[in-house]
């Protein structure tokens, strides 16, 4: 745990089989609310209330918590946290039809998840699936939102003001929180110090991620920012530097996109397999990691396709992209 300033610290909520190894949580003490809770483990909320406990509180006196979005290791104390406290939970409006959908999503199964590889190029991969059947059941767990915000609206709490703006991209109903008065960003995951969000599409959910991932950081470029405080890695203070950064990012991958397409058509796993990635090469990339890499390819193609720079067609139940 990390004390951030008076009455703001950065909680350690760890998380076993990831990289990342944790999620940080912030707790507002003279408010008694949380910025996410991490994820849904005996592990974290003991992380969580022994981290509470070194500054006075208890679980049961937590009184709002605070989403930046819908991902697991985001929500998973949510429940256990509001059952102890009776806390009020907060979150982007859009939360609710997201839940709504993936509801619907995961209704379909692993039978949507291999018509997915089917339709990228993947149908080789499709014998795995079966292999993650007992990670892939687990549904997301919902969460019944009390206050839901607008982008604009400010969560009036003692001692903080913040002020919500929508972020979409690394999900469609992320926010960022800004304390004006303490110039603090609470960036979630939408700004990483080090690594790059992932902004990814998947098949049954349509739109433009990409394209409102660098609009939404667009939008915090003029803030007057003291601190970001990321939901992972550390605090950090060059907003506008990592801003810029980022773009670049995207721009070069889409760049790798179109190489890969300048000698024919290819499916987004293909496409996939020519880019690079910080991760692992793509031969020594795991199924899942492959599965995830080739849906921030497809986010790349469809931005680049809604610019006009790339053609997609639907030949025998598999898309293929080439160069316009």
């Amino acid at each position: 745990m990390q004390k951030v300033s008076d009455g703001v610290y950065q909680l350690e909520i760890p998380m076993r089989f990831n990289p990342l190894g944790c999620t940080h949580s912030y707790l507002l003490r003279d408010t008694a609310a949380l910025i996410d809770t991490g994820v849904g483990t005996n592990d974290a909320y003991s992380a969580l209330e022994e981290q509470l406990g070194s500054v006075g509180l208890a679980t049961s006196d937590i009184e709002h918590v605070v989403l930046t979005h819908l991902h697991r290791d985001h929500i998973g104390l949510v429940e256990r946290v509001r059952s102890a406290s009776e806390a009020v939970i907060h979150a982007h409006r859009s939360a609710v039809e997201m839940q709504r959908k993936e509801v619907e999503t995961e209704s379909g199964g692993s039978r949507g998840r291999a018509d997915e590889l089917r339709l990228l190029g993947g149908s080789r991969y499709i014998y795995m699936l079966g292999k993650f059947e007992g990670a892939v059941r687990r549904p997301r767990p919902i969460v019944d939102i009390d206050e839901l915000h607008d982008d604009g609206d400010t969560i009036g709490l003692r001692g903080s003001d913040l002020r919500v703006i929508w972020t979409p991209g690394h999900a469609p109903e992320h926010i960022c929180l800004y304390d004006a008065e303490k110039g603090f960003l609470y960036s979630g995951d939408h700004v990483l110090p080090r690594i790059t969000s992932h902004i990814s599409l998947h098949s049954h959910v349509g739109g433009d991620p990409l394209r409102d991932y660098l609009d939404s950081l667009e939008r915090l470029r003029d803030l007057q920012v003291n601190a970001v405080l990321p939901a992972h890695e550390q605090i950090f203070h060059d907003l506008e530097g990592r801003i810029s950064e980022l773009q670049l990012h995207h721009l070069i991958r889409c760049d790798e996109v179109k190489t890969a397409l300048s000698d024919g058509e290819k499916t987004v796993f293909q496409v996939a397999a020519s880019v690079s990635w910080d991760s692992h090469p793509w031969p020594r990339m795991r199924f899942w990691t492959k599965r995830m890499a080739a849906a921030e390819t497809l986010a790349h193609l469809v931005y680049l396709r809604k610019k006009g720079e790339v053609r997609e067609d639907l030949r025998k139940g598999v898309l293929y992209y080439g160069l316009k």
